[in-house]
């Protein structure tokens, strides 16, 4: 690492890490790797999952079932990961207590999960009349069991984090990603879409078994942690948490209320949700890729703006958002370039339907994970409010542009690109709004020359794709390898990527 210690002379030695520093630096790089891989796993799988359903479930039926997967997760996500990281807090304060500290977080949610869960199960008429879909209410009820379990679920990870058992932790999401893609393509497969949500249900039940036998039920001891303040605590994060997966699924249900509205029949409002999920299970790789990036960046931010070092912060500023924004156009351009080839690849021909939308759906998907990126950094330097406006501004643009424009269009291929498009704006916006912020208040952001030579690469990239022949799957696959190597050669031909860039991958994997 460069950079001079603060009171060193110019004769010291390089100041090497204490033994304790250099053991937690070896813990929290294992960490990173197994929590890394098992995230990657699990996005793999869940993309997967999504692909090998629509093999399986007609386009109507592959639409409803992520209409109500979508809803759920709204609420279910974000109790999950505000739960996991106030377990987590407050067992590493003090790993004595990490007992006292999971029964507290088990009596909490057996209260919250099972509320969320029971509201579920009594509102699904007006959750199924909320997307126009009175026919889904049965399928709100069979996963209203989902937010009890994964609530109790969240309590064990937690504590395996705060505990530092990275592996066990690492374990429960590979475990959990491999059940329920089994459980869900297996139950759609036996019984259709009930089938899909039984499985979903059943994976939740296996994993919270198998993490409570990892982890271990909390025994009975002396001492008593408050419920209360993980309580309080949770408050602090789930609304960040809700708007995030607000911002991440609300387009599906929305465009789902829409269709239902104006469609002929229900059977072709669902076509349409269907048709729009396969859409969004491709354009939210991007997303999906930068998150890796928002791993990195947060404990350096965290630092430097601790210790008030404003130039190493718009460092890290600058560089993270420049490799994030080179990554997500690289994804960008090669899904969008011959978004006809993309679904052929990977969906059945009735899926093509959304073929049109796919290159808008892209853009804005890429501009919410540069979002994702600069929302990390906002949180890791203490800004959680802006975090929040920018989700809000994202949620709110997106669905006002949609409440104008989408009910408007004739339900069929128009209204796939029109909620695209209307969800995308909010996206654009909302990232325009943390660039501008972190800009003013932390001095960093993408170079302007680096936004200039990839947008070049991009067009560049963009222009040959749509001009090489070639069709079907091979041809497909073809196009899109010379999409990506014209992106990386034009980045590299206008000196946007150069040996500096490879020293530091270089250095990368060598730690690593």
């Amino acid at each position: 690492m460069s950079g001079g210690s603060a009171g060193g002379g110019a004769s010291s030695p390089p100041e090497r890490p204490t033994a304790p520093a250099a053991a937690v630096s070896v813990v929290a790089g294992r960490g990173a790797l197994f929590i890394g891989g098992a995230k990657a796993f699990f996005m793999l799988s869940g993309f997967l999952q999504n692909v090998f359903l629509t093999r399986i479930l007609g386009v109507a039926e592959f639409g409803a079932y992520s209409v109500v997967t979508k809803v759920v997760s709204i609420v279910n996500n974000a109790v999950v990961q505000s739960t996991i990281q106030s377990v987590s807090k407050f067992t590493a304060e003090d790993d004595v207590r990490a007992g006292e500290v999971k029964r507290a977080g088990l009596r909490m949610q057996l209260v919250l999960g099972g509320a969320i869960g029971l509201a579920f199960f009594a509102f699904a008429p007006l959750f199924a009349d909320a997307v126009k879909a009175p026919d889904y209410t049965d399928w709100f009820r069979i996963v209203a069991i989902i937010p009890f379990l994964y609530a109790l679920y969240a309590v064990f990870v937690g504590s395996a984090n705060g505990l530092r058992r990275f592996r066990a932790q690492a374990g429960f999401d590979v475990g959990f990603s491999t059940a329920k893609t089994v459980l869900v393509l297996g139950g759609a497969a036996a019984l259709g879409t009930s089938g899909a949500f039984a499985g979903f249900a059943a994976a939740a039940a296996v994993i919270l078994v198998a993490a409570a036998r990892v982890m271990g039920l909390p025994a009975r001891t002396g001492g008593a942690f408050p419920a209360r303040r993980l309580l309080l605590f949770m408050g602090e994060v789930v609304a960040y948490g809700l708007l995030l997966n607000l911002a991440l699924n609300y387009d599906l249900p929305l465009l789902r209320r829409f269709a239902g509205a104006a469609a002929a029949t229900a059977d072709q409002a669902s076509v349409l949700a269907g048709a729009y999920e396969a859409l969004r299970t491709v354009a939210l790789l991007p997303n999906q890729a930068l998150i890796v990036i928002t791993f990195v960046i947060f404990p350096l931010v965290s630092r430097s703006t601790f210790a008030e070092d404003r130039q190493a912060t718009a460092a890290y500023v600058t560089q993270s958002l420049r490799y994030a924004f080179i990554l997500a156009a690289a994804m960008g351009v090669v899904l969008a370039a011959r978004p006809a080839a993309v679904l052929g690849i990977l969906y059945k021909p009735e899926y093509g339907l959304g073929a049109a939308a796919l290159p808008i759906l892209v853009t804005g998907q890429c501009c919410l994970a540069l979002s994702a990126v600069a929302c990390a950094i906002l949180n890791a330097a203490g800004r959680v409010r802006m975090a929040l406006v920018v989700v809000a501004a994202t949620v709110a643009v997106g669905a006002a542009v949609a409440a104008i424009t989408v009910p408007r269009v004739v339900p069929g291929p128009a209204m796939l690109a029109a909620m695209a498009a209307a969800t995308s704006t909010g996206m654009v916006v909302g990232f325009l709004i943390a660039l501008a912020y972190l800009r003013a208040r932390l001095g960093g952001g993408p170079p302007g020359a680096t936004v200039l030579r990839v947008a070049a690469a991009s067009i560049a990239a963009v222009a040959v794709g749509r001009l090489l022949p070639g069709t079907g799957k091979i041809g497909g696959l073809a196009a899109l390898a010379v999409v990506g190597a014209v992106y990386l050669a034009a980045l590299v031909l206008f000196r946007e990527l150069g040996p500096a860039d490879r020293a530091k991958l270089g250095k990368i994997l060598r730690r690593g």
